[in-house]
Protein backbone atom coordinates (compact mmCIF):
# COMPACT_ATOMS: atom_id res chain seq x y z
CA UNK A 1 0.00 0.00 0.00
CA UNK A 2 1.34 3.39 -0.65
CA UNK A 3 2.28 5.49 1.76
CA UNK A 4 0.11 9.02 1.69
CA UNK A 5 2.36 12.06 1.58
CA UNK A 6 2.48 13.95 4.11
CA UNK A 7 0.75 17.37 4.33
CA UNK A 8 3.28 18.86 7.10
CA UNK A 9 5.92 18.00 4.45
CA UNK A 10 3.98 19.51 1.25
CA UNK A 11 3.58 22.64 2.83
CA UNK A 12 7.35 23.04 4.22
CA UNK A 13 7.95 22.81 0.23
CA UNK A 14 6.02 25.06 -0.81
CA UNK A 15 6.32 27.51 1.56
CA UNK A 16 10.40 27.42 0.51
CA UNK A 17 9.38 27.15 -3.04
CA UNK A 18 6.84 30.41 -2.42
CA UNK A 19 9.29 32.16 -0.18
CA UNK A 20 12.66 31.96 -2.20
CA UNK A 21 14.26 30.92 0.70
CA UNK A 22 14.95 28.40 3.33
CA UNK A 23 15.65 31.48 6.09
CA UNK A 24 12.45 33.31 5.21
CA UNK A 25 10.08 30.11 4.78
CA UNK A 26 10.66 28.73 8.45
CA UNK A 27 10.15 31.94 9.76
CA UNK A 28 6.59 32.00 7.97
CA UNK A 29 5.46 28.77 8.62
CA UNK A 30 7.08 29.12 12.69
CA UNK A 31 9.77 26.20 12.19
CA UNK A 32 13.06 25.97 13.26
CA UNK A 33 15.62 25.79 9.50
CA UNK A 34 16.63 22.67 10.62
CA UNK A 35 13.39 20.98 11.01
CA UNK A 36 12.29 22.60 7.67
CA UNK A 37 14.64 21.17 5.86
CA UNK A 38 14.25 17.35 7.78
CA UNK A 39 10.20 18.10 6.49
CA UNK A 40 11.72 18.51 2.69
CA UNK A 41 13.89 16.07 2.92
CA UNK A 42 11.87 13.60 4.30
CA UNK A 43 9.31 14.08 1.19
CA UNK A 44 12.27 13.73 -1.12
CA UNK A 45 13.14 10.81 0.64
CA UNK A 46 9.14 9.35 0.43
CA UNK A 47 9.43 10.18 -3.62
CA UNK A 48 13.19 9.19 -4.39
CA UNK A 49 13.54 12.63 -6.35
CA UNK A 50 15.53 15.73 -5.84
CA UNK A 51 12.69 18.52 -5.64
CA UNK A 52 15.02 21.69 -4.67
CA UNK A 53 18.35 22.44 -5.65
CA UNK A 54 20.49 24.83 -3.38
CA UNK A 55 21.37 28.11 -5.41
CA UNK A 56 23.09 31.36 -5.11
CA UNK A 57 20.08 32.99 -5.76
CA UNK A 58 17.99 30.57 -3.57
CA UNK A 59 16.59 27.32 -4.29
CA UNK A 60 15.84 26.03 -7.51
CA UNK A 61 12.72 23.58 -8.79
CA UNK A 62 13.81 20.63 -10.26
CA UNK A 63 11.30 18.82 -13.00
CA UNK A 64 9.93 16.63 -10.19
CA UNK A 65 9.44 20.21 -7.73
CA UNK A 66 7.71 21.57 -10.27
CA UNK A 67 5.15 18.80 -10.78
CA UNK A 68 4.76 18.75 -6.89
CA UNK A 69 4.21 21.99 -6.94
CA UNK A 70 1.25 22.11 -8.85
CA UNK A 71 0.05 18.93 -6.89
CA UNK A 72 -0.03 21.19 -3.94
CA UNK A 73 -1.64 23.97 -5.74
CA UNK A 74 -4.22 22.22 -7.12
CA UNK A 75 -4.94 20.46 -3.98
CA UNK A 76 -5.31 23.98 -2.17
CA UNK A 77 -7.41 25.03 -4.91
CA UNK A 78 -9.56 21.71 -4.39
CA UNK A 79 -10.04 22.37 -0.74
CA UNK A 80 -11.37 25.91 -1.34
CA UNK A 81 -13.75 24.84 -3.62
CA UNK A 82 -14.90 21.82 -1.50
CA UNK A 83 -15.15 24.42 1.94
CA UNK A 84 -16.97 26.91 -0.58
CA UNK A 85 -19.77 24.42 -1.65
CA UNK A 86 -20.02 22.85 1.92
CA UNK A 87 -20.27 26.34 3.77
CA UNK A 88 -22.77 28.00 1.89
CA UNK A 89 -25.80 26.95 0.04
CA UNK A 90 -25.52 29.74 -2.15
CA UNK A 91 -21.68 28.50 -3.02
CA UNK A 92 -19.82 31.10 -2.60
CA UNK A 93 -16.47 31.25 -3.93
CA UNK A 94 -13.69 31.29 -1.88
CA UNK A 95 -9.93 31.35 -2.46
CA UNK A 96 -6.71 33.24 -3.67
CA UNK A 97 -6.39 34.89 -6.69
CA UNK A 98 -2.59 36.50 -6.89
CA UNK A 99 -1.84 38.79 -10.32
CA UNK A 100 1.22 40.04 -11.52
CA UNK A 101 1.63 42.71 -14.29
CA UNK A 102 2.68 46.45 -15.33
CA UNK A 103 1.25 49.54 -13.77
CA UNK A 104 -0.40 50.55 -16.82
CA UNK A 105 -2.88 47.71 -16.82
CA UNK A 106 -3.34 46.15 -13.36
CA UNK A 107 -4.70 49.09 -11.98
CA UNK A 108 -7.07 50.21 -14.62
CA UNK A 109 -8.18 47.32 -15.90
CA UNK A 110 -7.58 44.24 -13.70
CA UNK A 111 -8.55 45.87 -10.30
CA UNK A 112 -11.90 46.89 -10.79
CA UNK A 113 -13.61 43.48 -11.97
CA UNK A 114 -12.10 41.54 -9.56
CA UNK A 115 -12.98 44.11 -6.81
CA UNK A 116 -16.78 43.34 -8.35
CA UNK A 117 -16.16 39.67 -7.40
CA UNK A 118 -14.84 39.98 -4.02
CA UNK A 119 -17.94 42.45 -3.22
CA UNK A 120 -20.36 39.48 -4.10
CA UNK A 121 -17.72 36.44 -2.49
CA UNK A 122 -16.11 38.19 0.22
CA UNK A 123 -14.20 35.23 1.59
CA UNK A 124 -11.88 35.72 -1.84
CA UNK A 125 -8.31 37.23 -1.08
CA UNK A 126 -6.38 39.65 -3.27
CA UNK A 127 -2.99 39.80 -3.95
CA UNK A 128 -2.47 42.43 -7.15
CA UNK A 129 0.88 43.67 -7.53
CA UNK A 130 2.70 45.96 -10.48
CA UNK A 131 5.88 44.28 -11.54
CA UNK A 132 8.18 44.93 -14.18
CA UNK A 133 9.10 42.00 -17.10
CA UNK A 134 12.57 41.37 -14.85
CA UNK A 135 10.23 40.66 -11.52
CA UNK A 136 7.59 38.50 -13.11
CA UNK A 137 10.18 36.30 -14.78
CA UNK A 138 10.06 33.03 -11.82
CA UNK A 139 7.08 33.89 -10.01
CA UNK A 140 4.65 31.25 -11.70
CA UNK A 141 7.67 28.97 -11.73
CA UNK A 142 7.63 28.96 -7.97
CA UNK A 143 4.04 29.29 -7.39
CA UNK A 144 3.92 33.01 -6.16
CA UNK A 145 1.36 33.98 -8.52
CA UNK A 146 -1.55 32.58 -9.90
CA UNK A 147 -1.56 34.73 -13.22
CA UNK A 148 0.96 37.07 -14.69
CA UNK A 149 0.66 40.01 -17.41
CA UNK A 150 3.57 40.23 -20.05
CA UNK A 151 4.79 41.33 -23.12
CA UNK A 152 6.92 38.31 -23.27
CA UNK A 153 6.42 35.52 -25.58
CA UNK A 154 7.12 31.64 -24.32
CA UNK A 155 7.10 28.59 -25.63
CA UNK A 156 7.34 26.58 -22.08
CA UNK A 157 4.28 23.70 -22.49
CA UNK A 158 3.94 23.74 -18.85
CA UNK A 159 2.71 27.53 -19.00
CA UNK A 160 -0.59 28.73 -20.31
CA UNK A 161 -0.49 32.14 -22.52
CA UNK A 162 -3.37 33.47 -23.78
CA UNK A 163 -3.32 37.12 -26.13
CA UNK A 164 -5.13 39.73 -24.80
CA UNK A 165 -4.37 42.34 -27.07
CA UNK A 166 -1.83 45.35 -27.79
CA UNK A 167 -1.04 48.22 -25.67
CA UNK A 168 -0.23 51.70 -27.40
CA UNK A 169 2.99 53.57 -26.83
CA UNK A 170 3.50 57.58 -27.66
CA UNK A 171 5.78 60.08 -26.86
CA UNK A 172 4.32 63.15 -24.78
CA UNK A 173 5.78 66.16 -23.57
CA UNK A 174 4.57 69.25 -21.35
CA UNK A 175 2.32 71.46 -22.63
CA UNK A 176 4.38 74.43 -21.34
CA UNK A 177 7.50 72.77 -23.23
CA UNK A 178 10.74 71.20 -21.59
CA UNK A 179 13.92 69.74 -22.68
CA UNK A 180 13.58 68.09 -25.95
CA UNK A 181 16.74 65.60 -24.76
CA UNK A 182 16.13 64.37 -22.02
CA UNK A 183 13.76 61.20 -22.00
CA UNK A 184 12.38 59.44 -18.14
CA UNK A 185 12.44 55.76 -17.96
CA UNK A 186 11.50 54.35 -14.58
CA UNK A 187 14.98 52.72 -14.32
CA UNK A 188 18.43 52.56 -15.50
CA UNK A 189 17.58 48.85 -16.34
CA UNK A 190 14.26 50.48 -18.27
CA UNK A 191 14.74 50.36 -22.13
CA UNK A 192 11.55 51.64 -23.18
CA UNK A 193 13.19 54.93 -24.45
CA UNK A 194 15.78 53.21 -26.82
CA UNK A 195 12.86 50.39 -27.94
CA UNK A 196 10.31 53.19 -29.07
CA UNK A 197 13.22 54.81 -30.56
CA UNK A 198 14.61 51.76 -32.59
CA UNK A 199 11.00 51.26 -34.16
CA UNK A 200 10.43 55.15 -35.30
CA UNK A 201 11.93 56.16 -38.87
CA UNK A 202 15.66 57.18 -38.48
CA UNK A 203 14.28 61.19 -39.35
CA UNK A 204 12.58 61.00 -35.94
CA UNK A 205 15.59 59.60 -33.82
CA UNK A 206 17.17 61.85 -31.76
CA UNK A 207 21.18 61.58 -32.54
CA UNK A 208 21.83 62.28 -28.52
CA UNK A 209 19.99 61.98 -25.61
CA UNK A 210 20.09 61.65 -22.07
CA UNK A 211 17.80 60.29 -19.46
CA UNK A 212 15.99 60.28 -16.24
CA UNK A 213 14.50 58.24 -14.12
CA UNK A 214 10.79 58.26 -12.51
CA UNK A 215 10.06 55.04 -10.45
CA UNK A 216 6.50 53.77 -12.22
CA UNK A 217 4.39 55.01 -14.95
CA UNK A 218 2.84 57.63 -12.54
CA UNK A 219 6.16 59.22 -11.90
CA UNK A 220 7.19 59.61 -14.77
CA UNK A 221 3.67 61.19 -16.02
CA UNK A 222 4.20 63.49 -13.48
CA UNK A 223 8.26 64.00 -14.82
CA UNK A 224 6.72 65.24 -17.95
CA UNK A 225 3.35 67.24 -16.65
CA UNK A 226 6.85 69.02 -14.53
CA UNK A 227 8.81 69.66 -17.92
CA UNK A 228 11.00 67.24 -16.53
CA UNK A 229 11.61 65.81 -20.10
CA UNK A 230 9.98 63.69 -22.76
CA UNK A 231 8.53 60.19 -21.95
CA UNK A 232 7.17 57.09 -23.60
CA UNK A 233 3.79 56.09 -22.54
CA UNK A 234 1.15 53.96 -22.84
CA UNK A 235 -1.60 55.64 -24.28
CA UNK A 236 -4.39 54.42 -21.72
CA UNK A 237 -2.35 55.68 -19.04
CA UNK A 238 -2.41 59.33 -20.15
CA UNK A 239 -5.90 60.67 -18.15
CA UNK A 240 -7.68 63.26 -19.89
CA UNK A 241 -6.94 66.76 -19.50
CA UNK A 242 -3.65 65.91 -18.48
CA UNK A 243 -1.25 68.91 -19.04
CA UNK A 244 0.72 67.06 -22.27
CA UNK A 245 0.73 66.58 -25.17
CA UNK A 246 1.56 63.65 -28.17
CA UNK A 247 4.08 64.14 -30.71
CA UNK A 248 2.70 63.81 -33.54
CA UNK A 249 6.37 63.22 -34.91
CA UNK A 250 6.84 60.38 -33.60
CA UNK A 251 4.44 57.22 -34.47
CA UNK A 252 2.70 54.99 -32.19
CA UNK A 253 3.99 51.04 -31.78
CA UNK A 254 1.80 48.91 -30.29
CA UNK A 255 3.52 45.60 -28.32
CA UNK A 256 1.01 42.45 -27.86
CA UNK A 257 0.50 41.63 -24.12
CA UNK A 258 -0.53 37.85 -22.54
CA UNK A 259 -1.85 36.63 -19.52
CA UNK A 260 -0.11 33.63 -18.10
CA UNK A 261 -0.65 30.79 -15.85
CA UNK A 262 0.43 27.59 -15.07
CA UNK A 263 -0.86 24.11 -16.84
CA UNK A 264 -2.44 21.84 -14.30
CA UNK A 265 -5.06 18.86 -14.45
CA UNK A 266 -7.65 20.43 -12.32
CA UNK A 267 -8.69 24.30 -11.76
CA UNK A 268 -11.19 25.27 -9.48
CA UNK A 269 -14.01 26.94 -10.46
CA UNK A 270 -12.82 30.45 -8.88
CA UNK A 271 -9.70 29.78 -11.59
CA UNK A 272 -11.98 29.40 -14.13
CA UNK A 273 -14.13 32.70 -13.79
CA UNK A 274 -10.86 34.97 -12.47
CA UNK A 275 -9.29 33.55 -16.32
CA UNK A 276 -12.41 34.40 -17.85
CA UNK A 277 -12.89 38.01 -16.22
CA UNK A 278 -8.85 38.95 -16.78
CA UNK A 279 -8.76 38.04 -20.13
CA UNK A 280 -12.43 40.16 -21.05
CA UNK A 281 -11.25 43.22 -19.03
CA UNK A 282 -7.61 43.43 -20.15
CA UNK A 283 -8.73 42.56 -23.81
CA UNK A 284 -11.84 45.39 -23.73
CA UNK A 285 -9.52 47.79 -21.63
CA UNK A 286 -6.90 47.60 -24.15
CA UNK A 287 -8.97 47.73 -27.36
CA UNK A 288 -10.53 51.04 -26.09
CA UNK A 289 -6.96 52.53 -25.36
CA UNK A 290 -6.52 51.73 -29.58
CA UNK A 291 -5.73 54.56 -31.69
CA UNK A 292 -7.21 53.54 -35.24
CA UNK A 293 -4.50 55.63 -37.38
CA UNK A 294 -1.51 53.82 -35.92
CA UNK A 295 0.19 50.15 -37.20
CA UNK A 296 1.22 47.13 -34.89
CA UNK A 297 4.50 46.53 -34.11
CA UNK A 298 5.48 43.63 -31.70
CA UNK A 299 8.68 44.46 -28.85
CA UNK A 300 9.53 44.34 -25.32
CA UNK A 301 9.14 47.56 -23.15
CA UNK A 302 8.15 48.70 -19.50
Amino acid sequence: MTTPLSQDQLAAFAAVVEAGSFTRAARAIHLSQPALSRRIAGLEDQLAVTLLVRGPAGPVLTDAGKRVLAFVQAQRALEDELLGDLTSSTRALRGEIRVFGPSSIVPAMIVPPLAALVREHPAIQLELRSAGNEALAGLLARGAADFIVTDEATDDPGVISTAVGHEEHVMIESLAGGPADVYLDSHVADRTTAWFLAEQPARARPRRWRRSFMHNEAGILLGVELGLGRAVKPRQTIPPGSPVRVLREFRPVRKPFYLRHRSQRFYSRLHHIAVGLLVTAIRDGLAASLSPRSSPSAHRGR
